[in-house]
């Protein structure tokens, strides 16, 4: 948590009712959970907060060479440095050395216990963000060649002939078959009407 003004009282309604509080061994001020140091729960939020990890990727590259000289091959490590810093770091680094033998060792599997802890915590979340991911559907983009373009748009313009040329022979029957019937309510019998369409196809 970060730090909280000097006029707030570090100790929630809830807490203070389930005497779930302490007293920071630094500070001597009495706070509950929820303004701990994130850190170093001993603490609270405003001793612990002078504090940064500085992390340095440290390269290394170990070459093979013949006895002439030249490299067979090369091989390139990479570490991580982290340093801590911060005055506040500083400062618990210092109380180490005024613990007593029982009290290092109670210090001991306290943050062991803890670090169990938030890698376990650590773990469970990285599976969570691995399932969220799962589900998004990864779409891939082909990249066409000026060949692969060329097929596609003839096989798009030869679709579009072929619904032009059907659209337009639905549109002549449809017109054929209005005309007869208008011929049929001007009054013209079946035979008239076959007759004028006989002549129409001699043209």
């Amino acid at each position: 948590m970060p730090k909280y003004p000097s006029d707030v009282i570090p100790t929630c309604v809830e807490c203070d009712k389930r005497n779930q509080t302490k007293v920071c061994i630094k500070c001597g001020v009495v706070f509950c959970k929820h303004y701990a140091s994130g850190t170093d729960y001993r603490y609270c939020a405003n001793c612990i907060s002078d504090f940064a990890i500085k992390e340095t990727i440290m390269e290394k590259v170990v070459e093979h060479e013949r006895p002439d000289g030249t490299v067979t091959f090369s091989r390139k490590y990479q570490a991580r440095h982290i340093m801590l810093q911060g005055t506040d770091w500083l400062f618990a680094a210092h109380k180490i050395e005024e613990l007593d033998d029982a009290e290092i060792e109670a210090t001991i599997e306290y943050h062991r216990a803890n670090v169990g802890l938030l890698l376990d915590e650590r773990q469970s979340r990285q599976h969570e963000r691995y399932k969220k991911l799962a589900g998004i559907k990864v779409v891939s983009i082909k990249h066409e060649t000026q060949e692969d373009r060329e097929k596609r748009e003839a096989k798009e313009l030869a679709r579009a002939t072929r619904k032009s040329r059907t659209k337009t022979k639905d549109v002549t029957v449809d017109s054929m078959v209005a005309a007869l019937t208008q011929l049929a309510k001007g009054g013209l019998t079946k035979e008239q009407i076959l007759e004028l369409l006989s002549k129409g196809s001699k043209k």
